[in-house]
């Protein structure tokens, strides 16, 4: 019979990182402050859970907490830099932070691991096209615009695609 205590020292087994990951996952609809902990209880037992960091990140941006949602998005992408989602919201966190240069960086990194990441390509467009207007720099608005129409064949092909 498997009394539910490990092998040495008869102690209790503690949950998985990857358990207290999903619960986190499911409460953050109805309870972001229990999602949270849960995070960091994982974050605690694998520090790696690069999707922990990443939605820690996000919750604790959404509270305000920019700083820290920075440093949870640059360990998202400290254990999976290919993820093009962890740096398209560092992006926005710099961004928040009224850090232009860095988001746009960000962005163009996202885009480059997927091209087809909408709302990348709209936050750039808009990053630039207020950078263009500022320096009165008609290639940073012609790439401004690029970048919108690239968003706007993205969603247009996403809207017919739902209809179909």
């Amino acid at each position: 019979m498997n009394s539910g205590l490990g092998p040495r020292l008869e102690m209790r087994r503690g949950r998985r990182a990857v358990d207290l990951y999903e619960q986190g996952y499911a409460l953050e609809a109805t309870d972001p402050d229990a999602a949270a902990a849960a995070y960091r209880r994982a974050l605690a037992g694998r520090p790696d859970l690069a999707d922990a960091h990443n939605n820690l990140g996000r919750l604790v941006h959404e509270a305000g907490e920019l700083a820290a949602a920075e440093g949870h998005y640059r360990l998202a992408l400290c254990a999976a830099p290919e993820v093009a989602l962890y740096w398209f919201n560092l992006g926005v966190v710099l961004e928040d932070q009224r850090r232009a240069a860095e988001a746009i960086a960000c962005y163009e990194q996202a885009l480059a691991l997927d091209p087809a990441l909408a709302d990348g390509h709209f936050n750039i467009a808009r990053l630039l096209e207020r950078l263009g207007a500022a320096r009165g720099d008609d290639v940073v608005i012609h790439s401004a615009v690029r970048h919108l129409v690239r968003y706007r064949d993205l969603t247009r092909s996403l809207k017919h695609g739902l209809q179909r």
